[in-house]
């Protein structure tokens, strides 16, 4: 279990997506309000996946993710740290 745990949070898939996620959400920071909803949305979604397969209890982590000043400080920490996404 801990290590399916661990490969899922390891995982090509998960940083590419958690950068594409990240990379929307700052892009769109600053667009139109339903892009900018959409973008958020799924960045939340990702990070309180992420967070709950890390050991955090969900409520914590949805509570965390809902300050938009944790959100986006979360991508733009993840996405210096994983760099632009590659198609």
């Amino acid at each position: 279990m801990i290590f399916s745990s661990l490969q899922l949070l390891t995982s090509d898939a998960t940083y590419h997506d958690l950068a594409l996620r990240c990379q929307e959400y700052l892009h769109y920071r600053q667009g139109w309000a339903d892009q900018r909803e959409l973008a958020e949305d799924m960045l939340f979604n990702l990070l309180v996946e992420y967070l709950v397969q890390a050991g955090v209890p969900r409520h914590q982590a949805e509570q965390f993710c809902t300050d938009s000043d944790n959100l986006t400080e979360l991508a733009m920490r993840i996405s210096s740290t994983l760099g632009p996404v590659v198609a």
